[in-house]
């Protein structure tokens, strides 16, 4: 049997692993108003393409780098989840996503001192967003978006419930940033408790994480409460090593890239978007929404963007996706007592949402419309679900 892989720390060491897989390329020169969106909109709509870093951005310093498509391919998955090369197929990522939530125990994120992400500190006039490649991922942007895989993290006022999740964040200027949160997403219901109180609304926002807290971040169907670092520590065997923000008091992962730490103030709101969405359209245009006051920038020396840009399936996001969410559905369809499922699939070309496939052994009268019926409103599945097969 192959040896497990130790565990990486951070992104580099992850982009480490996969170079030596074959599977990084670092392409120089690239603009950020224009070539790396392309390229990057080229990279997820090619099967087995490389995970990109830009580096030599005009305008910028060299080492201030934008990585793109870094779960496209299940042998980059397979590095992302610390499985072994040969488990890095459709099967074997069915079979770990299977295995690892039917038995999932949270590990509580620690606290540590010594995190990289505060090699630099920028407060005051010294805060510049402007002053990283955010790149402007689609033609007919409103502008630079440095959050498309970024944490965004919140904590519930009424309880110590740290909720992270991946919304879209775009420069505004210099020390404000914007965040969309669609209707019906846990960060939304955090922050509306914190203006129905009129308070300002802490968070930090990750655009520099490792793969795996994106994943975390991207998991739709974790119950309200669950908390994705805790999460991310049960589906890595390990705590996720975190540090409190200066300004928040929020958990910041130590050796994360970049990290924004602000306040949304109840009235403040600014015009936001338009940006290419998961489906492939501007579907949103322009929105008001609120406003980050920025009050803090870390970072690491020579700090690396994440990037994963929506587009039109199938993109990077729809390919890791596909198996997380198609092992909750089946999980959460087994606890609503559907017996005899054999198989879920959620298929990246319906951008993870749109359809849902579930394979049963039919056993009895109505098992299939009852498997069709709960698969369409289980938390995994529901959200933005159109069509459920049952085969």
């Amino acid at each position: 049997a192959e040896a497990v892989p130790a565990r990486w720390r951070d992104l580099r060491e992850w982009m480490a692993r996969v170079e030596a897989q074959g599977e990084l390329r670092v392409i120089p020169g690239a603009s950020w108003d224009e070539d790396i969106g392309a390229i990057t909109e080229m990279l997820d709509h090619t099967d087995g393409a490389p995970c990109v870093v830009f580096d030599e951005i005009p305008g910028y310093p060299a080492g201030r780098r934008v990585i793109v498509n870094c779960n496209g391919t299940p042998t980059r998955q397979a590095v992302t989840l610390g499985l072994s090369r040969s488990q890095g197929t459709h099967r074997g990522l069915v079979a770990f996503w299977r295995a690892v939530l039917a038995d999932l125990a949270p590990i509580e994120p620690r606290e540590v001192q010594d995190g990289s992400i505060f090699e630099n500190v920028l407060e005051g006039d010294a805060i510049d967003l402007e002053a990283f490649p955010a790149p402007v991922w689609h033609p007919q942007d409103g502008g630079r978006f440095i959050g498309t895989a970024s944490l965004n993290i919140l904590r519930d006022p009424d309880s110590d419930w740290v909720n992270v999740a991946s919304y879209r964040n775009q420069i505004f200027g210099k020390d404000t940033l914007g965040i969309w949160i669609s209707p019906g997403k846990h960060g939304r219901f955090i922050r509306e408790k914190y203006f129905d109180r009129r308070q300002a609304c802490p968070i930090v926002v990750v655009v520099g994480s490792d793969p795996l807290l994106f994943m975390a971040a991207c998991a739709e169907g974790l119950a309200y409460g669950q908390a994705e670092f805790a999460w991310a520590g049960g589906v890595r065997g390990e705590a996720i090593e975190v540090e409190r923000g200066r300004h928040t008091g929020l958990p910041i992962p130590a050796h994360a890239e970049i990290a924004i730490e602000g306040f949304m103030n109840p009235d403040e709101r600014h015009r936001e978007g338009p940006y290419g969405e998961w489906m492939g359209y501007y579907a949103s245009g322009e929105a008001i929404t609120p406003v980050i006051q920025v009050k803090a920038i870390y970072h690491r020396d020579d700090p690396i963007i994440l990037g994963c840009p929506q587009g039109k399936p199938p993109h990077e996001d729809n390919r890791f996706l596909a198996y997380l969410r198609s092992a909750l559905v089946e999980k959460q369809l087994l606890a609503a007592g559907v017996p005899k499922v054999s198989g879920v699939w959620c298929p990246p070309e319906a951008g993870n949402r749109l359809i849902t496939i579930v394979a049963i052994e039919q056993a009895y009268a109505g098992h299939a419309t009852q498997a069709a019926h709960v698969a369409s409103q289980c938390g995994a599945a529901a959200y933005g679900g159109r069509f459920v097969i049952v085969v």
